[in-house]
């Protein structure tokens, strides 16, 4: 007798059931394949399982192929212990970084009462950068980062800033690089961190002078005491000429026993001296003024501070062209050769470009610190620097568009300093070091300087355009105009943006409209030039020293051109008196006879 556990009832043959149907299709898909041990059932469990969880855009193009692998790895020999594990995409550890830049940050209820009281109307500026807005006005005239870019930056720059000392934050640029490329954040360091840092450098500034004080005594000392020691061994060594370098020893003691003095001629000696180097301008002032921060992938690589500028920078990188790698310690190997890795000379290129396109509306920006003006400042150069400062204007009056349009570029100036040749925004005069030291030795002798001496010292002071100076006074490069201007749509005019392009750093653009304007640089980081660039060329070795006798191969003279020199270099004799004669006379004659008695 045969038992079943199946206790379900058949329906009858002219009644359908649905439920029955699928059971029975069930338990056929669960039957095990006698080969293998498998079923069906659970062969399409796994491949759906699978499919979900990968979701590939072609699943039924791609069933056969994850059929074949899940029985591939089913099936695989035991004795086999190398095991395929799943390796997940770089776009996984990527996501985990950028989630991070999604969660909201903790705002303290200052900052939130801050931002709500900021209007539109209102003049000031938030205090956190709205790449949106950016993205929008820049959008309309066809210049920009994609816009998952500037949300991640837009996220990126917030988080930075809660996290770093600084404030009045801009998104300056995007520089671009093979095989990366760099994103540039300009900023301003909060008063107490400006104030550590300055502090910071005094002390090093000091110890450095206390050092170099301390080695030059030493070396003085040992100096001293080498020439005491010769003076107690030979004491006549020291009034006489030294001849070791250029005479043979065996020719220079026949000299000492004939009683003759050798005098050789001297040495060539260089009359370059080098020039005092240019001192770098003060964090907060210059072109150090604001501080650069940058990094290859907002949200994914964290922000680097870019070191300050130096004058020898700013001169070097004027003279050389190269392409970014996207590494701040790579190094740079160039004619004339460049003080820096990568970092520095892309801070250098920073500089430049702001100095050159950082430009605002004529009338946005008046003349004065505003606060600032109200702390004591001492020395020529913070002078210059408090009239060289600006602040917004309150009572501007947005210029319309055809007025930003106006080809003559009248209505739009420069609101940053003029880098002068030096490679400083303040001239330096560098002569001020030898003055200083002139009339220290000077006041030692009880002597002075005339005032006529110290004038021709002192070079023709270096000065730059003066700053919120119209763009019409720009120079033509060649027949380049140096700026283009056009505004985003002539179809609407009243809700148009004026947009001004640099034709002089390709790259940089600047747009207005109503009382909003911004400036940002995307591009190489090189600035135009009429004609191809070529390196300039390695400088002549016989240039180094003057031509002349001592540094030229002359031949030796014969025995008739020695004879002849030395007969023309013979003594003149003397004209005697008369009586003198006579006296010479009788005593050669005295002589002649003791001769002849002797014989």
């Amino acid at each position: 007798m045969e038992f079943t556990y199946d206790i379900d009832e058949v329906p009858p043959a002219d009644l359908p059931s649905v439920e029955y149907d699928v059971r029975q299709a069930k338990m056929f898909l669960q039957k095990h394949s006698p080969e293998s041990g498998d079923s069906l059932y659970d062969h399409l469990t796994e491949i759906l399982n699978k499919i979900l969880n990968e979701r590939p855009n072609n699943a039924v193009d791609i069933f056969e192929e994850y059929s074949r692998k899940l029985k591939e790895e089913r099936y695989k020999s035991t004795t086999d212990i190398l095991r395929d594990f799943y390796v997940p995409p770089v776009q996984y550890e990527e996501a985990k970084k950028l989630i991070e830049l999604f969660k909201t940050i903790p705002i303290s209820e200052e900052e939130r009462m801050e931002e709500i009281e900021l209007d539109d109307d209102n003049k000031e500026e938030s205090k956190r950068p709205n790449m949106m807005e950016f993205l929008f006005y820049f959008e309309q005239v066809d210049v920009g980062l994609p816009r998952s870019e500037l949300v991640l930056l837009n996220l990126s720059i917030r988080k930075l800033m809660d996290t770093k000392p600084i404030e009045n934050v801009r998104f300056w640029g995007k520089i671009l690089g093979n095989p990366k490329n760099y994103y540039v954040v300009e900023a301003e360091l909060q008063g107490e961190e400006l104030g550590r840092r300055l502090e910071e450098l005094e002390t090093l500034e000091q110890l450095k002078l206390e050092k170099d004080a301390a080695e030059s005594k030493v070396i003085d000392d040992i100096a001293a005491d080498e020439s005491l020691e010769e003076l107690e061994k030979d004491p006549m060594k020291v009034n006489t000429t030294d001849v070791s370098l250029t005479a043979d020893p065996v020719e220079e003691q026949n000299f000492e026993n004939q009683g003759l003095i050798l005098k050789l001629p001297e040495m060539p000696k260089s009359l370059w001296k080098q020039p005092p180097e240019v001192p770098a301008e003060q964090i907060g002032t210059g072109i150090n003024k604001k501080v650069y921060l940058v990094c290859n992938s907002p949200g994914l690589d964290e922000w680097v501070e870019l070191p300050s500028a130096t004058p020898q920078q700013i001169v070097v990188s004027r003279q050389i062209v190269r392409y970014c790698t996207g590494n701040l310690e790579t190094p740079i190997f160039t004619f004339p050769p460049f003080p820096g890795t990568e970092k520095n000379y892309l801070r250098a290129q920073i500089a430049r470009i702001g100095a050159a396109t950082l430009v605002s509306p004529i009338g946005y920006f008046t003349f004065g610190g505003g606060e600032d003006e109200e702390e004591e400042l001492m020395g020529e150069e913070q002078e210059e620097e408090l009239g060289a400062k600006i602040s917004v204007n309150s009572h501007y009056d947005p210029l319309p568009i055809k007025d930003l349009i106006d080809p003559s570029m009248t209505n739009w100036c420069h609101h940053s300093q003029y880098i002068l040749k030096q490679g400083r925004t303040i001239w330096w005069n560098p002569e001020k070091t030898e003055i200083a030291d002139e009339e220290a030795l000077e006041e030692e002798e009880e002597e002075e300087i005339e005032e006529e001496d110290q004038d021709k010292l002192i070079p023709d002071k270096e000065q730059g355009p003066p700053l919120l100076t119209p763009l019409s006074e720009d120079a033509f490069l060649e027949s380049i105009p140096p700026w283009t201007v056009r505004q985003s749509s002539r179809i609407q005019p009243d809700i148009a943006v004026a947009i001004v392009r640099s034709n002089i750093w390709p790259g940089a653009y600047t747009f207005a409209t109503g009382k909003k304007f911004a400036n940002v640089y995307i591009g190489w980081g090189h600035k135009c030039t009429a004609y191809n660039y070529s390196p300039p060329m390695m400088p002549l070795v016989e240039d180094q020293y003057k031509i002349g006798p001592e540094v030229m191969e002359i031949a030796d003279p014969t025995f008739e051109e020695e004879e002849a020199y030395r007969i023309a270099h013979l003594p003149i004799p003397k004209v005697s008196s008369i009586g003198e004669e006579e006296e010479e006379s009788e005593e050669e004659d005295d002589e002649d006879d003791e001769d002849d008695e002797d014989d």
